[in-house]
């Protein structure tokens, strides 16, 4: 319930990108896999990356890794 409005996830059918942290502490990955299953879209991607919660935004490696992984991903959906 977002606003006093029942959220339908299974509504969400345009494609998904869902990005995480291997070892994020504050979101862990099993709670960022678990959206597979409440989505409705037929165009679903999980990617995870090494590090954690910060470190997926902010560090060398991410830096390095997690913009291409997205161009790559849009890429093939343009």
């Amino acid at each position: 319930e977002i606003g006093g409005k029942a959220v339908d996830t299974k509504k969400i059918t345009m494609p998904v990108l869902n990005i995480f942290a291997e070892q994020d502490h504050l979101v862990p990955p099993d709670a960022s896999r678990a959206l597979r299953g409440v989505v409705g879209t037929k165009d679903y991607t999980e990617i995870a990356f090494k590090g954690g919660h910060i470190g997926i935004y902010v560090s060398g490696r991410s830096q390095r890794e997690v913009p291409p992984a997205i161009h790559e991903w849009l890429k093939k959906r343009s």
